[in-house]
């Protein structure tokens, strides 16, 4: 299986070799400062399994 034909002009092409940089906005521009926290996953004192991880056996 082969990636889809990628745009490099949008899309350029990744060296490893390369150090990270320290703004995240560099890597991705249209990323907010702040993110929104993350929800809250339901546990089994809040009323069961309702769409979250079962316990194991």
């Amino acid at each position: 299986m082969t990636g889809p034909d990628l745009d490099p002009e949008q899309y350029p092409p990744i060296d490893p070799r390369e150090p990270v940089p320290d703004d995240a906005g560099v890597l991705l521009p249209g990323a907010p400062d702040e993110l929104p926290e993350a929800p809250a996953e339901p546990t089994p004192d809040d009323g069961g399994n309702a769409g979250g991880v079962r316990e194991p056996a």
